[in-house]
């Protein structure tokens, strides 16, 4: 995605996935599970009709880690979000104009990453219920929210961990970061084909 944070957010993983789950979890009436996602867990709200929009409005990347374990230093949080704003970027092209303002046509897009792969988060993680499957040491979880941007309307919520063995304790950096790129490619992959299977390209 297009930016960058002005700083990091170093939280503790508990309140994360609270904050990114709450809703799914308090208005699971009006949301519903698409009986085919390549995502590990999402959820769109009831009626939302994708084909309105073709453009994008995104935010920068947020990225998470495990506080006061090894947090990794601004170069490293600049390296992951360049790679994932190039894995996005390319994907999207030019078929999908990405904007600033907001619109009756344009899709509110925002992504966080909670990354264990680049940090040292030791021991039993302080994450429960659902999203503890989806959090793991020596991992990378990706979520995404995405928004109607005229009324900030929550439409849909997708998590997925990264498909790669965890190997925090013996793995080269230059195998992270190569693991790295490869995650932020599925991802950008899976980010466009559901835009390709529901906006309105015209």
């Amino acid at each position: 995605m297009s930016g960058a944070m002005s700083r990091s957010r170093y939280l503790l993983l508990s309140v994360v996935i609270v904050a990114i789950t709450s809703c799914t979890q308090t208005t699971v009436e009006t949301f519903r599970k698409p009986a085919e996602s390549r995502a590990d867990d999402a959820y769109f709200k009831s009626g939302v009709d994708f084909g309105r929009f073709s453009k994008l409005k995104p935010v920068a990347l947020e990225i998470y880690f495990y506080e006061g374990q090894g947090q990794p230093g601004p170069e490293t949080v600049a390296r992951i979000r360049r790679i994932f704003r190039e894995a996005f970027l390319a994907e999207i092209g030019d078929d999908y104009p990405i904007v600033d303002a907001a619109g009756p046509d344009v899709l509110g897009v925002r992504a966080s990453l909670v990354d264990l792969k680049h940090t040292q988060a030791l021991g039993s993680l302080p994450v429960k219920g659902r999203a503890a499957r989806l959090v793991a040491n020596g991992q990378l979880t990706f979520f995404m929210e995405l928004t109607d941007t005229e009324t900030g309307e929550v439409l849909a919520r997708a998590a997925d961990q990264e498909k790669a063995p965890a190997e925090p304790l013996g793995m080269s950096e230059d195998r992270v970061w190569v693991e790295t790129e490869v995650q932020a490619k599925r991802w950008a992959g899976m980010f466009r084909d559901f835009l390709d299977e529901n906006l309105n390209r015209s």
